[in-house]
Order: structure tokens, then C-alpha cells, then sequence
């Protein structure tokens, strides 16, 4: 039992901060591998464990695999859920433990797990040794010690009718391969190439594009620092936010279109705040979407942006004119963002 729990105990690592993102984890697994002294001392009373599927020993060890929860992808703080467990027998008698789940909180970590009608606090954490790496998007821990929670000692002292288990019973070194459902963004910058069309209009207008700080014009077009979102982890659909934004500018007449959010849904957009209120302003095709994911760094190009017909509506009546139209191709966006 404390075994068991002690393998989904490493995947939460570190305490976490009251803010910390938190993001949806999709699968992989929690491995625990049980001190030597604990398995002879639990052989030696006549007890033994095996792992309930879908948990498996694997090069002496048993794998449960992760079926949900949500971390801090940078700490491993949060929660993980687990499918599988462990059954213990002894003197005729088994114990069965299942759905371990890994709670890391500001103040302690425990791992629980189902026990008959009711959840059990099983392991106690240990984290003070506790590594964490980042390979691609996924989040590894190792190091975590776990040590048997009063409250499992002595449940499985009575179910057992012994006195071997005790609190703080040193149980084994437990490690975490945590893959994500979801990707929360830390920074990056979008850039939008203008189309030659859209710029040759602007300027037959008389109407200047300029950038609204921290936006900045680059070689690859106008940039805009991400500040955050979420992202799937395979489709990319989510919310890509931006600080910075775009001004057009005739005479006396300023729009100025800040605060970008790309949209991937079922109907892919980008907003952005003109006026104090938030509006769709460009339809994104994503059908040449190409899709790129190198470490924690994500690209995402040949994403056509096209005019709204809401957006074309408003520039017309704020410039005086009629040129703008629904569809109307303004450029080709390169979303280049960073994982966190």
C-alpha cells in the first residue's frame, strides 16, 4: 500500500506558490522503487504486495500510469491522479488500495488513495531533495522520498492484526514522467507580415500603421509580446494573450487596436480592446497551419489573417471611407511562444 502511494507521490515536487499556473495533465507515470529494507522487512512478515492493473512491475519497480490532475508545470505542485494500485496480503487476509492521488499544498504533501468506501491518507512526502527537469513540455521529478502517514500505519496494523507498521515508516524513492494536456504560455511574441495589398490600401487612404509600445516593428513585421494563455498540448486550440497593439492613424483620427487575443476554437479570431471594449477584428485560416515544438518553445506559421466584417464596419465609419470589407487579407501571423 504505502508503496503504491509513494510511487504517485513524486510527481508533486515542490510547494507551490499561491499563483502558480496550474495545467491539466494527460498521461504518463509515477515509478516507485522500494527501499531494500522496507520489502525485506515486509517479506520477513510474511506479507506480500502485487500492483493492480493497470499499475506493473517494471526492472523492479511499479509504474502506475497518470491519468489526470494539475500542475505547476515548473514545480510539479498540484495534483496527480492515478489509475491501478496495489493489493497486500497477509495471514489470509488482503488490503487493496486504488487511484492514488498526489496533493502538494503550500504547508505539506501527501499522497491518498481509495480504500474500500473511503480515501486514506498513505504516504507522508518528503520533497527537500526533490529535482525537477522540463524535457520538451513534459515535467520529470526524482529524489522524492516517501515515508507511511499515521493514519495508513495504522489502518493496516488493524486489517492485519500486527504492530509492523508504524508512522514514518521509510517506504522508497519515488519519480515522475508527467506529460501535459494543456500548455501554459510565459512569453514569446506573435509577428503579422502585412499584406502588400492591405499596406498599398492604408497608404492610398492616407491612414499610417503605427505600433503601440511594447509592440515593435521587426524584420519578420509587427511584433506583440505574448503575456500568457493556454494551449492544448496537440491541437494548439486555446487562448494566446498580448500586450502592445496597432494604431491607424489619418489627421486627427487615431484607432488604436491593443491588447491581442488569438482564439483557436471552432471559429478561429483574433481580438482586440478599441475603445475600452473587446471586439473581433480578424478571421485566422489555419488550414497552412505548420506546427513546430522544439524544447518548451512552440511555432505556429502560415496563419492567414483576414478582416472582420464587425472590424470593417468600424474602420469605415472612424476613416470616413469604404474600402475596408469583410475578408479583406491583412497578413500572415508567426506565432513563436514560450512554454512555461
Amino acid at each position: 500500500m504505502l508503496v503504491a502511494a509513494a510511487i504517485v507521490a513524486a510527481a508533486l515536487v515542490a510547494a507551490p506558490a499561491a499563483s502558480a499556473p496550474k495545467v491539466r495533465v494527460a498521461g504518463g507515470a509515477t515509478t516507485l522503487k522500494l527501499y531494500d529494507g522496507t520489502a525485506r522487512a515486509l517479506g520477513g512478515a510474511g506479507a506480500s504486495v502485487v500492483p493492480l492493473t493497470p499499475a506493473k512491475l517494471r526492472s523492479g519497480a511499479v509504474v502506475f500510469p497518470i491519468t489526470g490532475g494539475a500542475i505547476d508545470p515548473a514545480s510539479a505542485a498540484g495534483r496527480i491522479d492515478h489509475s491501478g494500485g496495489l493489493a497486500f496480503r497477509a495471514g489470509g487476509k488482503r488490503v487493496a488500495i486504488r487511484n492514488f492521488r498526489v496533493h502538494v499544498g503550500s504547508r505539506r504533501a501527501i499522497l491518498t488513495a481509495a480504500a474500500g468506501g473511503s480515501r486514506l491518507t498513505v504516504l507522508s512526502l518528503d520533497l527537500s531533495r526533490e529535482k525537477v527537469s522540463r524535457p520538451g513540455l513534459g515535467t520529470r521529478v526524482s529524489g522524492v522520498r516517501a515515508v507511511l502517514a499515521g493514519q495508513a500505519a495504522r489502518a493496516l496494523n488493524a486489517a492485519f492484526g500486527v504492530h509492523l507498521f508504524r508512522r514514518g515508516l521509510p517506504i522508497g524513492k519515488v519519480a515522475v514522467n508527467a506529460l501535459p494536456a494543456e500548455v501554459a504560455l510565459a512569453g514569446g511574441s506573435t509577428a503579422l507580415a502585412l499584406d502588400s495589398g492591405a499596406a498599398a490600401a492604408l497608404a492610398s487612404l492616407g491612414i499610417t500603421a503605427g505600433v503601440v509600445a511594447p509592440g515593435s516593428a521587426e524584420s519578420d513585421g509587427l511584433n506583440f509580446p505574448i503575456t500568457g494563455g493556454k494551449v492544448d498540448a496537440e491541437s494548439f486550440a486555446g487562448r494566446i494573450r498580448h500586450s502592445g497593439g496597432l494604431s491607424l492613424t489619418k489627421g486627427s483620427t487615431v484607432v488604436e487596436l491593443t491588447r491581442f487575443t488569438i482564439n483557436v476554437d471552432a471559429d478561429p479570431d483574433l481580438t482586440a480592446l478599441v475603445g475600452g471594449q473587446r471586439v473581433s477584428i480578424l478571421d485566422l485560416d489555419l488550414s497552412a497551419l505548420e506546427a513546430s515544438v522544439r524544447g518548451r518553445r512552440i511555432t505556429l506559421s502560415g496563419v492567414r489573417a483576414t478582416l472582420t466584417a464587425g472590424a470593417a464596419a468600424a474602420l469605415n465609419q472612424a476613416f470616413g471611407t469604404s474600402v475596408f470589407t469583410a475578408g479583406l487579407a491583412i497578413g500572415t501571423a508567426t506565432v513563436k511562444a514560450r512554454a512555461l
